[in-house]
């Protein structure tokens, strides 16, 4: 073999054992947050507004039974917010539509539930 044809040979550069990377426990807790994955909750006001309408359309709809039981228990549970006081003044003026159509009772009970 013609040593100006031939092909150098290269040298063997010794192999090195890379470290194996360790993870930290911040790594595998973050892992582990990002492997469950909850839909986000809707905003507790969109919920509540959401259940107003629906018993808001129970009232419109001529069913005034469905409405009251939703109405109050909006007012119990939500009182303090928007939906809550909303809720109040439709019962209002459910016991005002009882008054004028001469259904004192029904009226006469559902102020006793509001107090």
């Amino acid at each position: 073999m013609d040593t100006a044809t031939a092909t150098p040979r290269r040298k063997r550069q010794p192999s090195v054992a890379l470290p194996t990377p360790q993870a930290s426990p911040d790594a595998d807790a973050a892992r582990d947050d990002m492997a469950v994955h909850e839909a986000p909750r809707p905003a507790p006001q969109t919920v509540l507004m959401r259940l107003f309408r629906m018993a808001d359309g129970h009232r419109q709809r001529g069913e005034p039974n469905q409405a009251i039981e939703m109405f109050l228990e909006l007012i119990e549970q939500h009182g303090h917010t928007p939906e809550g006081r909303m809720a109040q003044e439709c019962l209002m003026e459910i016991c005002d539509e009882y008054e004028r159509a001469g259904k004192i009772r029904q009226a006469r009970a559902l102020y006793e539930r509001l107090l």
